[in-house]
């Protein structure tokens, strides 16, 4: 019987397919920090116009604050917790898969984790920051990497993403002024955009795949050996 040996060459995250992924992370910041710096200045411009909570959706309306608010932090910590991870996945989605996924998906995401959060507070609690788009991210991220990395066994990949969504995901202590849900709400987004994503593209995704054939009992002329594993390919 025939050993062959099967060696991974290279996938569709071996390299990255975009190469605007630190322009999109410094705008995505930037705006960030312009925003928040806005907010920041109680009764400066605008600064009234970009929070959101349930009364200002349900009963005024004023639906752009669904996204404005994705965008401000309550104080530099707030903004500075929130920056690393948003600027390091903003950076790697975009590169990988485009900057609409990372950024204007992900905050239009970001509002609709907002709409759902803002239902389950009392009526004037304010609902700021991007941990939602962050969670959106990871969702996306995460659910492609355990679709894409096939070169490892399903348990594998599994047990990888677990043990990111363990160690970076889930709070090593409770803050009462974080919005556990909005992070949990955005991770479920990202993780049915990734799916809708998988589902358009996965005939694409799955053409970078390359693996390289080597028979270890040498018992095959060349001819026949590379006609044998033209057929496994």
């Amino acid at each position: 019987m025939l050993e062959v040996e099967k060696k991974f060459i290279r996938n569709f995250l071996s390299r990255k397919h975009f190469n605007t992924g630190y322009v999109f992370a410094f705008v995505t910041l930037g705006l960030c920090l312009t925003l928040s710096n806005l907010y920041w200045h109680e009764g400066g411009f605008l600064s009234s116009y970009l929070p959101v909570n349930k009364i200002l959706i349900n009963q005024k309306h004023e639906y752009w604050r669904l996204f404005t608010s994705t965008f401000i932090h309550g104080d530099l910590d707030h903004f500075l917790s929130n920056s690393l991870m948003l600027g390091f996945l903003t950076y790697f989605v975009s590169s990988f898969y485009g900057g609409k996924y990372s950024t204007f998906i992900a905050f239009f995401m970001g509002g609709i984790t907002n709409l759902i959060v803002i239902q389950f507070y009392a009526g004037e609690m304010y609902l700021v920051g991007a941990s939602g788009v962050v969670y959106y991210l990871w969702g996306f991220w995460l659910l492609l990497y355990l679709l894409i990395q096939r070169q490892f066994s399903f348990p594998i990949r599994l047990m990888r993403v677990f043990g990111v969504f363990l160690i970076l995901l889930i709070p090593t202590n409770y803050v009462p002024n974080t919005s556990y849900l909005a992070h949990y709400t955005g991770f479920i987004l990202g993780v049915f955009v990734g799916l809708i994503y998988y589902t358009f593209h996965y005939k694409w995704l799955h053409s970078f795949e390359l693996y390289q054939y080597k028979i270890k009992n040498d018992v095959l002329s060349p001819e026949l050996e590379e006609a044998y594993l033209d057929s496994l390919k």
